[in-house]
């Protein structure tokens, strides 16, 4: 077989590992859901329950973070999903970050969003942080009308390492191995009124 085939096969292989990402028993929902709000958005609170495989350990001690990324999407109404998937083309604000870290001077574990950080004294109570938050504002506000349903809005929330922040060598071997494959899928939230 040419060379050219070869690479061609190869990408086409990494291309549907891309799309179609590997769902990790290592992390899981535990509470998923959605207050919708009198001015047209949602109010989400999630907590995950997150392990860590030992790779993936091992190279959180030698000093590589791990960055998880929170994700929400709009599934219903239909028009206004469309609209949303729209504007993620060009914005990225449905997204919160999280940074696990380990500080092996005060021997803590650090989660960062943004530039608030909090240390814990063990990895679990580290990971227990990942994916949780309360009261997140999502969706421009008057995006859901105050006529619909609660059965009528469909909103999903993910949380996953990314490995785009991974030093290259780390980003290879996430591409070989199914430690680095870690995904809660898409949960639906469960919607109530304010």
């Amino acid at each position: 077989m040419p060379c050219w085939k070869k690479i061609k096969y190869f990408l086409a292989l990494l291309l549907i590992m891309c799309a179609f990402p590997a769902v990790a028993d290592n992390i899981r929902a535990i509470k998923a859901e959605g207050v919708k709000l009198p001015n047209g958005t949602v109010s989400v609170e999630t907590l995950f329950y997150t392990t860590l495989p030992e790779q993936l350990q091992d190279a959180l001690k030698q000093g590589v973070p791990l960055q998880f990324d929170l994700t929400y999407q709009l599934t219903r109404p239909s028009l206004m999903a469309y609209k949303f998937r729209f504007n993620r083309l060009f914005a990225n604000d449905n997204v919160i970050s999280y940074r696990l870290t380990y500080h092996a001077l005060t021997e803590r574990y650090r989660v960062s969003t943004g530039t608030f950080y909090t240390e814990y004294q063990n990895l679990n109570s580290a990971l227990k942080a990942l994916g949780a938050t309360s009261n997140w504002q999502t969706l421009p506000e008057g995006t859901l009308k105050n006529n619909l349903a609660s059965d009528d809005i469909g909103m999903s929330v993910r949380l996953s390492l990314t490995t785009r922040q991974l030093p290259k060598p780390f980003q290879i071997n996430a591409l070989t191995s199914d430690d680095w494959n870690l995904d809660s899928g898409w949960v639906q939230l469960k919607i109530t009124w304010s």
